[in-house]
C-alpha cells in the first residue's frame, strides 16, 4: 500500500504544573479568596502567566520568541474560575520565517516536536502549563488575548489582570462530545469529534477508548522500522512501541500494520494506526476501500503522560462510504 497522503496537524504541546511560591503582589489578586485553597490557585495559575509574559517581553527580540505573534489564555483560567487545574495557553506564530520552516521540516523527519522549542523558551521546564500552538481557527472555544507582538508588557499585564473571578465557572461544555472523548477534546478539533459522533450514530462505527502502557514490540522487523522513523527520544517513538506491542499482545502480526503512513512489511495491511490525527481524512477509505479491520489512533503522543487512543472499527462499510468525512 502506498503511503496515505494528509494533511499535518500541527502538535499540541502539553507539560504538567507544579505551582511556584507566590510573590507579595500574587497574594493580592483574589482579593477576599486569598484565604482559600482555590484562590490560591488562581493566583499561581496568574502569577504562572505573569512569568509566561515577562519572559517573552525580554526575549522578543530574540529567536525562537521573536516568531511570536499573539497568546491567549483560555479555559477556566479564563473564564474567572477560582480553582483552575493548569494554565491553558494558545500560541500564534509567525510561520514564514525561514528558520523556522527549516527547524520545522527537520523535526518533522525525526518525529520531534517542533514547538518545544518556542515551549521551553517560554517556561523552560515548569509546570503546570497546557500549551496549544496555531490552533486558534480551529478550536471551538472562546480564547481571551493576552498578549500581541508589538505589544508593551504593560498592556499584557493589564489585559490578565482584567480577567474577572467568576465563582459558578467551571469546565466549559464542548460541542459533539462522546464519553470517548473525554479529557481528549481538547486535542480533538469539533469537526473531527462531529464526524466520529456522526458515524458512531449512524452505525457506521464502533469506537472504544484505549489506554495503551509502555511496551516494546518484540518483532525485529517492527523494532527496525521504529528505529528507522524516530529517535529513541521522540513521543512517536514510544507511541509507535506501545500500539505496535498492544497489538502484538493481540495476537495481530505487526507486518499488517500500517503504522502512521507507511507500510511495516508487505502490501497486506488491515491494521492501521497513526498519530496526533495527522492522516484523519483517510480513516473511511482505510476501513473500506483498502479492507482495513480497525484503525488505532494515538490522540496526543508523548514523551512521559499516558498515551491514550481511540479504536475505530467498521460496523457497516456501507454506512461508512456514505458518511461526510473532511
Amino acid at each position: 500500500m502506498l503511503r496515505i497522503p494528509g494533511p499535518v496537524v500541527d502538535p499540541r504541546t502539553t507539560v504538567d504544573v507544579a505551582a511556584a511560591p507566590l510573590s507579595r503582589s500574587d497574594r493580592t489578586l483574589a482579593g477576599a479568596r486569598a484565604g482559600t485553597l482555590a484562590g490560591v490557585k488562581r493566583q499561581r495559575a496568574t502569577q504562572l502567566a505573569e512569568q509566561l509574559l515577562a519572559t517573552l517581553d525580554a526575549g522578543r527580540e530574540e529567536w525562537p520568541l521573536s516568531l511570536v505573534t499573539y497568546v491567549y489564555v483560555f479555559g477556566s483560567y479564563a473564564r474567572g474560575g477560582t480553582d483552575p487545574h493548569d494554565l491553558d495557553i494558545e500560541v500564534e506564530i509567525n510561520r514564514q520565517d525561514d528558520r523556522w520552516l527549516t527547524h520545522f521540516a527537520t523535526c518533522l523527519s525525526y518525529g520531534r516536536d517542533p514547538y518545544s522549542l518556542i515551549r521551553r523558551a517560554l517556561v523552560g521546564a515548569a509546570r503546570s502549563y497546557q500549551f496549544l500552538f496555531e490552533a486558534r481557527d480551529r478550536v471551538d472555544f472562546p480564547l481571551t488575548l493576552l498578549w500581541r507582538q508589538g505589544d508593551p508588557l504593560s498592556a499584557a499585564l493589564d489585559r490578565l489582570h482584567a480577567i474577572q473571578i467568576d465563582d459558578t465557572a467551571g469546565r466549559a461544555p464542548r460541542d459533539a462530545m462522546l464519553p470517548q472523548f473525554d479529557g481528549l477534546d481538547r486535542w480533538i478539533p469539533r469537526p473531527y469529534r462531529e464526524r466520529l459522533a456522526m458515524a458512531v450514530d449512524a452505525g457506521a462505527i464502533t469506537m472504544q477508548r484505549l489506554h495503551l502502557p509502555d511496551a516494546a514490540v518484540t518483532d525485529p522487523a517492527a523494532q527496525d522500522h521504529i528505529a528507522q522513523r524516530w529517535a529513541p527520544t521522540s513521543p512517536l517513538y514510544r507511541a509507535g512501541h506501545a500500539v505496535l506491542a498492544h497489538l502484538e499482545q493481540r495476537g495481530i502480526d505487526p507486518g499488517h500494520v500500517h503504522l502512521h503512513g507507511r507500510d511495516i512489511a508487505g502490501h497486506n495491511t488491515p491494521y492501521f494506526a497513526g498519530f496526533s490525527l495527522r492522516y484523519f481524512p483517510s480513516i473511511p477509505a482505510c476501513l473500506t476501500e483498502h479492507h482495513g479491520t480497525e484503525w488505532i489512533e494515538v490522540i496526543h503522543p508523548t514523551r512521559a503522560l499516558p498515551l491514550h487512543a481511540l479504536r475505530i472499527k467498521p460496523a457497516d462499510v456501507d454506512l461508512l462510504t456514505d458518511t461526510a468525512w473532511p
